[in-house]
């Protein structure tokens, strides 16, 4: 009983350092019409800063998962939460000067410090949880989900009532608070250290690369929709700020019952074919978003589909990389799967807002389409592997 109660504390103290870690990354496209024209940027230059610090996001996981495995996971969430949370102060600053300089190195640092957290929890979770990994890969992203659903309307609220650049710091005070509680109550959470693999031998590992390349896929629409989705609505549907905040809030609000399903699923039936089906609805909700002749349905419809579909992933894309690659090299795989999603990913991000700029917002949404598909191709070739 007493081991079990041990690792409910553990997955609720990963599900509010996965919260916060999120939470981090979705407070500026709620409040990006504010802070484009505090620094009078324009959309490809935004986009430019967000690509840069998404890329530091998805380098720093290369460090983040050997280093777990080195110094232990619990010192390497706490280093993560009580830097990351440290470097939101340096917006008060970007604001008072109006500069994208100083707003870039704050975003950056954020994202640096940020980056270690992924690759160190996963390579815990797919440890210490054994027998049921798909399914509290799943929890893990409830916990990360469920605190992240109401950032965007607490972050438009924060900014619009106090500026922008408190936004920011108000989570990053939870993230160090946090950081205290996380060292206190989760030392045991971490795994005795045992010799590790190398970035190279991981990626000696053949059957991890058609997962690499749909891994790749993936990121490269998400975050571009991360970034962009509040904007188009406002733009491109006519819809308040507000109302674009609140709609973000709804899609990550969807994304809660999904890590769930996707994670007990993934154990009943595999994770590939989870992966088809999750592939499909992506899909089909940008085209919705795009086609739909009635824009609030299309909305609608996109919230659903792609809230459902893009966070019931998650938990089947974790364990399936897990099952794929041996225990001394995990740190340094999911290392390389965040950095391939958020690094390489990122790459949208800056190509989306500069086909913005010159054909609207539109043309972001069918490049974003195009990745989904690509996707959806690739999960047919995925390996299929479950747990023993």
């Amino acid at each position: 009983m007493e081991q079990q109660s041990n690792k409910r504390i553990h997955i609720a103290l990963l599900g509010a350092a996965h919260s916060f870690n999120h939470s981090l990354f979705v407070i500026a496209p709620p409040l990006l019409s504010l802070i484009m024209n505090d620094l009078n940027v324009s959309k490809s230059e935004i986009g430019f800063v967000s690509m840069v610090a998404s890329l530091v996001y998805g380098v720093g996981a290369l460090v983040g998962g050997p280093l777990g495995d080195k110094i232990g996971e619990s010192k390497t969430i706490t280093v993560s939460l009580a830097f990351a949370g440290l470097s939101t102060f340096i917006m008060i600053a970007a604001g008072f000067t109006s500069s994208i300089i100083v707003y870039a190195i704050a975003l950056i640092l954020m994202a640096a410090w940020a980056s270690l957290y992924h690759p160190t929890a996963n390579s815990l979770i797919s440890k210490a949880f054994k027998g049921k990994v798909s399914e509290t890969m799943g929890l893990h992203g409830v916990g990360g989900t469920l605190g992240v659903v109401l950032t965007p309307t607490i972050a438009w609220f924060l900014g619009a009532s106090l500026g922008w650049p408190w936004a920011f710091v108000t989570f990053g005070l939870l993230c160090i608070l946090l950081a205290f509680v996380f060292i206190r109550g989760s030392g045991s959470a971490s795994r005795e250290k045992s010799a590790h693999g190398t970035i190279l031998d991981a990626l000696r590992i053949r059957e991890l690369w058609v997962l690499l390349i749909f891994n790749v896929a993936i990121g490269l629409f998400m975050k571009g929709v991360e970034l962009f989705f509040p904007l188009y609505l406002q733009q491109n549907r006519m819809i308040s700020s507000e109302g674009a905040a609140f709609a973000y809030t709804l899609l990550l609000l969807a994304g809660v019952p999904a890590q769930w399903i996707g994670g007990n699923t993934a154990d009943k039936i595999g994770s590939k074919k989870v992966l088809i089906v999750t592939s499909l609805g992506i899909t089909m909700s940008l085209l919705s978003l795009l086609f739909i002749p009635i824009p609030m349905v299309g909305i609608g419809v996109f919230i659903v589909l792609y809230g459902l579909c893009f966070y019931a992933h998650q938990p089947a894309l974790n364990s399936l990389t897990g099952f794929l690659s041996p225990e001394n090299q995990r740190g340094a795989v999911y290392g390389i799967f965040f950095f391939t999603s958020f690094g390489l990913g990122s790459l949208s991000q800056f190509i989306a807002g500069y086909l913005a700029d010159l054909y609207g917002l539109d043309s972001a949404f069918y490049l974003f389409t195009a990745f989904a598909l690509i996707a959806l191709l690739l999960s047919f070739m995925l390996p299929e592997k479950r747990e023993k």
